[in-house]
């Protein structure tokens, strides 16, 4: 037991610092491809029945699940930041609390969630950018991963998070993946051997988020007995300083996230004047391009345990070493991800659906989007580092200049200007924009950390 806990502090402050990138990076990363790939698993197998209308209410749900993805960041990224600050402040009594205290903050979040979904079905499908074809489809579909489903998603993602920001990565791999395992095996039986269409497909998605939440729940009890990580429930008692700070820390990365899931809206209210065809084409090419964008967002939080870590620690030179070396892996990702995608767009469109509208309308939208790595990846980067730092609000006027003064405002004046198809470029040109501010920002930004870790040294 005593190695174990050494590995975990090694990793943080003496492990090769790419070595201990992946080490934490690489379970993050096959849990986001595994979260994407069961949203692909939904895509296939409702892109068979070849409706453009059924792959459109999973388009067009997929935008308002990103609401729910961004209370996920909200207690995911903030208290892992926060747990991995505190031990490396070697508090690990606030450690502890944290990740008690966490799960029962997403379960309340959830519950809410779960009421307003249920209440107002009909008026999120329409806001969400239903057409009347795809409306009733769009209704069934929310009402599982949506409504019933916020609970177990938040849950289990959640306690998933407090895992990593303790170094225990692989765990949260392993409950991640096998929730998603799960979907991938019910969603072809509720589909079509239980002809449930686009409900079979939701009921897949809840079914399995609640064996992810039940997986986690008895990790989190067994690495009780063994390391102690959270506060017994009768020494438990909520602390609102804590809770404010996982709050604060995870808030920009929840903005970000809240602000995607408007202007995704917005997007797709802009395109639906096309066709189903064209928001179905704009949904299966976001799926493909979030397969390799998940393996920057998969990175890019797995270094936050590192970055806060280090920062609590005043260890600069480690802390400046991790960013710089997940810039140069974000980069050589994104080279791959053109490479893959220009020559292969069709394709890859070919996979999830036979319609050939949808086919003409998406293949040239492939082509766009394999740049997004590159703009995002930089991005992201930039974000993630903000917030594991603890800058809080130049995070959120980071993600507030990149989603609302920049993307909404081009989203409208490309599709004027060019079509459908100039709407496909807003992503790459705002990211651009807040990429060339972010980098003056993180500039200035590290001078300050390097002289706040150095005086310490220099008082003494």
């Amino acid at each position: 037991m005593a190695r174990e806990k050494v590995s975990r502090t090694e990793i943080f402050e003496k492990m090769p610092v790419y070595k201990a990138i992946l080490s934490l990076a690489i379970p993050n990363i096959v849990n986001q491809l595994a979260n994407v790939f069961y949203n692909l698993a939904d895509t296939f197998y409702i892109g068979r029945l070849n409706n453009s209308s059924m792959v459109a209410a999973l388009t067009v749900t997929t935008s308002v699940m990103i609401f729910i993805t961004a209370l996920s960041n909200l207690f995911c990224v903030g208290s892992c930041a926060v747990i991995a600050s505190a031990l490396g402040s070697k508090d690990e009594k606030k450690a502890r609390d944290i990740a008690t205290m966490a799960p029962m903050m997403a379960f309340a979040a959830g519950l809410v969630v779960t009421i307003i979904v249920l209440c107002f079905r009909r008026q999120i499908a329409l806001y969400s950018g239903a057409s009347e074809t795809s409306l009733g489809y769009t209704m069934q579909y929310q009402f599982w991963v949506l409504g019933l489903n916020a609970i177990p998603f938040l849950c289990a993602t959640t306690i998933g998070a407090g895992l990593r920001g303790r170094g225990w990565s692989k765990y949260e791999m392993y409950g991640i993946t096998f929730g998603n395992i799960v979907n991938i095996v019910l969603d072809p039986i509720f589909i079509f051997v239980f002809d449930l269409g686009v409900t079979g497909a939701a009921a897949a998605t809840f079914i399995a988020n609640v064996c992810s939440f039940a997986f986690f729940i008895v990790i989190a009890s067994r690495m009780q007995r063994k390391e102690h990580l959270y506060t017994h429930l009768k020494e438990f008692r909520f602390n609102g300083k804590y809770a404010l700070a996982v709050i604060t820390t995870g808030f920009p990365a929840c903005l970000h996230s809240m602000l995607a899931s408007v202007s995704n809206t917005i997007h797709l209210n802009i395109i639906k004047k096309y066709s189903d065809a064209a928001v179905a084409s704009l949904g299966i090419v976001r799926k493909i391009e979030h397969t390799f964008g998940q393996v920057i967002i998969g990175l890019v939080q797995g270094i936050i345990p590192l970055i806060a870590y280090n920062y609590a620690a005043k260890n600069y030179n480690r802390l400046q070493e991790v960013r710089k070396k997940a810039l140069v892996l974000t980069m050589l990702w994104a080279c791959f991800s053109v490479a893959l995608l220009l020559p292969l767009a069709r394709q890859f469109m070919l996979l999830f659906i036979k319609d050939e509208a949808t086919v003409v309308f998406g293949t040239p939208l492939v082509r766009i989007y394999a740049f997004l790595p590159f703009t995002m990846g930089y991005n992201n980067n930039t974000r993630t580092l903000l917030q594991a730092l603890g800058r809080k609000k130049v995070s959120s006027t980071f993600s507030l200049i990149r989603q609302v003064l920049l993307y909404v405002p081009l989203m409208f004046l490309l599709d004027r200007l060019f079509g459908f198809y100039g709407t496909a470029f807003t992503p790459l040109v705002a990211d651009a924009i807040t990429d060339v501010i972010g980098f003056f920002w993180v500039r200035k930004m590290m001078r300050e950390i390097k002289a706040e870790c150095e005086a310490p040294l220099q008082q003494g």
